[in-house]
């Protein structure tokens, strides 16, 4: 997960909304809404500024790109992805520590499909790409612009309430020098790793991921600018970490195997058991008695043999 945030401009901020929308036109969205228009975004950013120099920043600019296994994890579902953003624009705004959530900003984002190689990328300055050539693979990153003061519209209405006792609305800046403290004369501040860190930590239980630790952002923090000897440790922990993992899933293979064929064996055992069974109870039952043959005689009528003449026997002659 790569969450970045950006310089903003002095500037309006409407030649980076036209900007992004090269790929797809509307389809912006707020902390509570969704389907919005690119002249709405532009006024109400450039609007929402009080006590600002002319040459003060007056928004900034976050990208959050998932990476191709987290896009793969949720299917790439823009709905998904704009429910992240409001979650990560929720720790954006308790990374001040002055007790504002995502509410309390003023913010736009729209989800981008498609991205270009710049001259920042390695392999155009080796001359491996050129300039402009759009990037293969799963690109989809969220581009989002917030204004560097909080929602001034509703800061009005919370004074008029008396439920603000603030006079002056806040200037939050993430570039600001000062890490959250409450020490000293400037309370608060913005702490750009502890923000990363809970960006990845709410993708990851929201989403009920399970990050390698080769996807952390402390793998590649430490990679990047720790010493030889901490990216070597951290690189054999890595692969110790990998080994054992991976062994535990050779041995739940093994074992859901075996319980398989243990199963199998006994469903054979059992239907083997209930054929001999079956076969037992065929041999003991009783065959059926034919029924009796009554005598041709005696199977006729009694009234019917009573109506018969008798039979008369006869004498020889007389001499």
């Amino acid at each position: 997960m790569v969450v970045k945030v950006s310089g903003g401009s002095a500037g309006s901020c409407g030649g980076l909304v036209n900007y992004l929308e090269k790929q797809e036109r509307g389809q912006w969205f707020s902390q509570e809404r969704d389907g919005m228009r690119a002249n709405e975004v532009t006024p109400t950013i450039d609007g929402n500024k009080r006590n600002l120099g002319r040459d003060d920043e007056k928004f900034y600019q976050i990208i959050i790109g998932p990476s191709k296994e987290e896009l793969k994890h949720i299917g790439d579902d823009p709905a998904k992805l704009r429910d992240y953003t409001r979650d990560v624009m929720n720790e954006y705004a308790r990374n001040f520590g002055k007790g504002i959530e995502g509410k309390d900003l003023v913010w736009f984002a729209k989800i981008e499909k498609e991205r270009t190689h710049t001259h920042q990328d390695r392999a155009v300055q080796t001359g491996e790409e050129w300039k402009g050539k759009k990037k293969e693979g799963e690109q989809t990153h969220v581009h989002v612009i917030v204004s560097r003061t909080e929602n001034l519209s509703q800061f009005k209405a919370q004074q008029q309430a008396g439920q603000m006792e603030r006079k002056h609305p806040l200037k939050l800046s993430p570039a600001t020098n000062h890490r959250a403290t409450e020490k000293g004369a400037v309370k608060g501040g913005f702490d750009r790793t502890n923000f990363i860190r809970a960006s990845e930590r709410q993708f990851d239980q929201k989403f009920s991921y399970e990050r390698k630790p080769t996807e952390t952002f402390e793998y590649s923090r430490n990679q990047q600018h720790g010493t030889q000897a901490e990216r070597v440790a951290e690189k054999l922990a890595v692969i110790r970490a990998e080994s054992h993992r991976q062994e535990q899933e050779r041995a739940a293979q093994r074992q859901a195997a075996e319980q398989r064929a243990a199963e199998q064996q006994k469903a054979k055992e059992q239907g083997q058991n209930q054929q001999q069974r079956t076969k037992g109870e065929e041999k003991t039952q009783e065959p059926q008695q034919r029924p009796q043959q009554t005598p041709p005689d005696v199977a006729r009528p009694q009234q019917q043999r009573q109506q018969e003449p008798p039979e008369i026997k006869r004498r020889g002659p007389r001499l």
